[in-house]
């Protein structure tokens, strides 16, 4: 199920509902019939929700392909690759929706909860059946909701949707996501959404300690707290990631993925993809 592309695109919440004003509430077939979402693949610039009640779905995240079944739920990161190919009988539920959408009026409520979202491209949940038949209650009134329009007063579905991520609560338990959050968190997201603006321009500490005003001693001390890693081995990643999905998604040379991502020719790039992948770029593709 490789799917590649010319280039990578980001599909918005507006190219799946134009009257869009920061979540997206819909069954699971109206969204994969929306724009540019079967047999192709974007960068998501938002969140999922996904509910599947019965039949299948076959999807790629980043580089990793997944089948999700009846009474599956999964999340999605903001900015992963996605393509999805449906199944005629698949049904369910999507909740799309932007993080700032939800920490306009409740950033302490539900600051962990996309700490833990974004932890990684996607997570998968396994519901009790008492769970699945609240989350399904809940999204039934948030798609009520959605389709009322009544949307100038969006403060009934941030309340759905924070009651969305208190059911899974006791996953990011189990994760081992602390509840508390302290300055550090604060530092660490303010970083990681520097890099991900940032990354193919800037790749040295200096500058993201000096966009946050602290030492690069401070910073490296948050990442190695909330991270278990140095800021530079998270400016790394960040550009790594961004090298495979670009090597497994387009048709891009490995010249031209160099240039993307800000190296300033292609051998420097191959080496830096091979001391962190252990293999080059060219046979890093040639094992997909």
């Amino acid at each position: 199920m490789v799917i590649r592309k010319e280039k990578l695109d980001f599909l918005k919440l507006e190219d799946i509902d134009s009257t869009s004003q920061g979540i997206v509430i819909m069954p699971i077939t109206d969204f994969l019939r929306a724009k540019a979402n079967q047999n192709t693949l974007h960068v998501r610039a938002f969140y999922s929700l996904l509910f599947v009640q019965s039949g299948e779905l076959s999807m790629v995240v980043d580089q990793n392909v997944h089948v999700v079944g009846a009474h599956d739920m999964i999340s999605i990161n903001a900015d992963a690759v996605c393509s999805f190919e449906s199944h005629a009988n698949v049904e369910g539920y999507v909740v799309l929706f932007k993080a700032s959408f939800s920490m306009q009026r409740h950033p302490t409520d539900v600051m962990r909860y996309f700490h833990f979202l974004k932890s990684r491209s996607m997570h998968t949940f396994v519901l009790s059946k008492e769970e699945r038949t609240s989350f399904l209650q809940v999204v039934s009134l948030m798609l009520t909701a959605y389709n009322s329009f009544s949307l100038s007063d969006d403060y009934v579905l941030k309340r759905y949707l924070i009651m969305l991520f208190q059911m899974l609560g006791r996953y990011i338990v189990v994760e081992g996501v602390d509840a508390h959050m302290d300055e550090g968190d604060d530092r660490i997201r303010n970083f990681e959404s520097l890099v991900d603006s940032h990354y193919a321009q800037q790749r040295y500490p200096s500058f993201y300690a000096g966009q946050l005003n602290i030492s690069i001693n401070y910073l490296n001390r948050i990442c190695r707290e909330k991270r278990a890693a140095s800021c530079g081995t998270i400016i790394r990643g960040r550009i790594l990631v961004e090298a495979e999905r670009l090597l497994y998604h387009t048709f891009k040379t490995v010249k031209e993925i160099a240039f993307e991502l800000g190296f300033e020719n292609a051998p420097y790039f191959s080496t830096f993809f091979k001391a962190n992948k252990g293999m080059s770029p060219e046979e890093y593709r040639n094992n997909l």
